[in-house]
């Protein structure tokens, strides 16, 4: 008789059901509500990155809010458009290697994981033009459309975890949410998908052998109580955000400069999660067949999250410049008022060992395995069913001084409302996160510093340093994503005059970034602490090296 393993194995589920009148099961995670955007994937969207920009605003840690005359001026403070002298055609081909860190679980870190992704794209593309040159007030009038690669998303992180109880297996948690939200089977022991794919995970689990349903409610009847649960996890994302900048700067007697820029941004979002589990006995103490006929063996879970869109956003700035060697420059940026759409996707398979008699009549081969495959259907939410985000605003001072008119210093102070974020329509009734991003979030402040040197007539030398501190109001607490926490950049570069019209610069920037702590999967939040079933806690590291190159021509 297997009933003495199905009771065992249904504990944790069924007294959780018994608690469920009085007690909120929480329920997130990397391998879990995939199917939104969390207020997670708002923060990890809509986060201020530094690593873009052309060779030498990138070589000069960004710090141009002041120093303007670039093209990454029209993504910054627009009044930089204003104090070109010529008109100037440049595009910025980049190279990033992005490598993650994630330490191992036990106290010796031998099971540390490290990931790696390349990626080659364009970092910055434009033209600025002079359409008005004068001698009055109005010194000059120019106009540009830039291109500049403002966020990027591509990294993977990996890790794994061994000898997790039984109790820790991710069916846990799907039969736990299949008990207290009461899906059910129909008369022939089938379970429809149903239209919310937030309990298309649950589905799929009992599509795959993980849970099982009788008169008394779900269960598990194919993992045994001894089992040990290895837990392997990958996260991988891909994409970036580019903006189409239309900006229009004007000259006032070379002291006075103003500018605005209409911002268009193009988002495109893709995260492959991949969960999995391995079901093992230590000594080879396998359940008696009798007892449990059915014994998984593995279990893995895939998913495919894909958000795609535009936004807008307005842009304006000034530069003073009270003395020839002295700018000082402020700009704000309007919320980016992003119109996203959804698609997501998820499968699951899983292997089956028949160690009894086979009372269920299973296609079983001759080895004694069967083998489950189900995919949910694609769910798209767009058009009336998109989402709508409304980034943080932005605000910007900085100044610049020349010394000896050899020697460029430049600093920046950048303020980014990030509590304020929004989401202002969604396909989920009632959703907003007004009171989640307030709560969890802070104002991020940023401070970038850039110097250059004209070491020779034709040849200047660039460093730079870019430091952002948290926007979290709760760094050490445990998240369902990983969330940027801090982030550093060093940047050096070298510029070309190759002649009177051609120039080539340089540049390189390394840039470290620090995440929360994030789990694969957790529920939580029943009475007796012992009840709940999540995997371990991680904390993981990404390092990305950028190269990128400029090619510019005056005229």
């Amino acid at each position: 008789m297997r009933t003495l393993y199905k009771i065992f194995a249904t504990v944790v589920c069924s007294l959780l059901v018994v608690q469920s009148s009085w007690a909120q099961l929480n329920v997130g995670g990397v391998a879990l509500n995939n199917d939104i955007i969390s207020w997670g994937d708002m923060y990890n969207l809509t986060h201020t990155t530094h690593n873009y920009g052309t060779a030498r605003s990138m070589a000069m840690g960004n710090a141009f809010t002041a120093l303007g005359a670039d093209m990454i001026s029209a993504s910054l403070n627009p009044a930089g458009i204003g104090m070109y002298v010529n008109s100037d055609v440049s595009f910025s081909p980049m190279m990033q290697f992005t490598k993650s860190h994630t330490p191992g679980t036990d106290p010796f870190h031998s099971n540390d994981f490290k990931d790696h992704s390349e990626r080659f794209g364009m970092s910055s593309a434009g033209g600025v033009f002079t359409a008005y040159r004068g001698a009055g007030a109005l010194t000059n009038f120019n106009f540009g459309f830039v291109y500049n690669r403002i966020a990027d998303f591509n990294q993977n992180i990996k890790y794994a975890s061994w000898g997790n109880p039984s109790n820790d297996s991710m069916a846990n948690l799907f039969c736990t949410l299949s008990n207290v939200d009461g899906l059910i089977t129909d008369a022939d022991g089938k379970m429809s998908w149903g239209n919310d794919p937030y309990y298309w995970g649950p589905v799929l689990a009992y599509k795959n052998g993980l849970t099982n349903k009788d008169d008394q409610g779900w269960y598990i009847d194919r993992i045994g109580p001894d089992a040990e649960i290895d837990q392997y996890t990958s996260l991988e994302t891909r994409g970036s955000i580019g903006e189409y900048d239309f900006s229009f700067g004007f000259n006032f007697v070379d002291k006075f400069y103003l500018g605005f820029t209409l911002g268009i941004q193009d988002i495109n979002y893709k995260r492959n999660v991949f969960y999995g589990e391995d079901y093992v006995y230590a000594d080879g103490n396998y359940p008696n067949g009798n007892d449990m006929p059915y014994q998984l063996t593995y279990m893995n879970y895939a998913q495919t999250t894909r958000i795609s869109g535009s936004g807008v956003n307005f842009k304006l700035g000034f530069v003073w410049r009270p003395a020839t060697w002295l700018r000082i420059g402020a700009a704000y940026h309007t919320p980016t008022a992003y119109r996203l759409s959804l698609e997501y996707f998820g499968d699951m398979w899983s292997e089956t060992y028949s160690a009894g008699s086979n009372p269920d009549g299973y296609d079983i081969d001759n080895s004694g395995y069967m083998w489950d495959y189900v995919e949910s259907p694609v769910q798209e939410d767009k058009g009336k069913n998109r989402w709508k985000i409304n980034s943080p605003s932005r605000v910007m001072v900085g100044a610049a001084v020349t010394v000896a008119q050899r020697l460029i210093i430049s600093a920046d102070y950048e303020l980014s409302f990030i509590n304020k974020a929004k989401l202002k329509g969604s396909p989920i009734q009632g959703l907003d996160y007004v009171g989640t991003m307030s709560e969890m979030f802070k104002n991020s402040n940023t401070v970038r510093l850039g110097a250059e040197l004209r070491l020779l007539p034709a040849l200047d030398l660039r460093a730079g340093y870019i430091w952002s501190g948290s926007s979290l109001r709760y760094p050490d607490e445990i998240y369902s994503r990983p969330l940027i926490d801090t982030k550093q950049y060093v940047t050096a570069g070298i510029g070309f005059r190759l002649s009177n019209t051609t120039y080539l610069d340089l540049a390189y920037q390394y840039n470290a970034n620090k995440y929360t702590r994030y789990q694969s999967f957790y529920g939580t939040g029943m009475a007796n602490e012992w009840e709940n079933a999540e995997a371990i806690a991680v904390r993981s590291s990404v390092d990305r090296h950028i190269a990128v190159l400029t090619l510019g021509f005056r005229f």
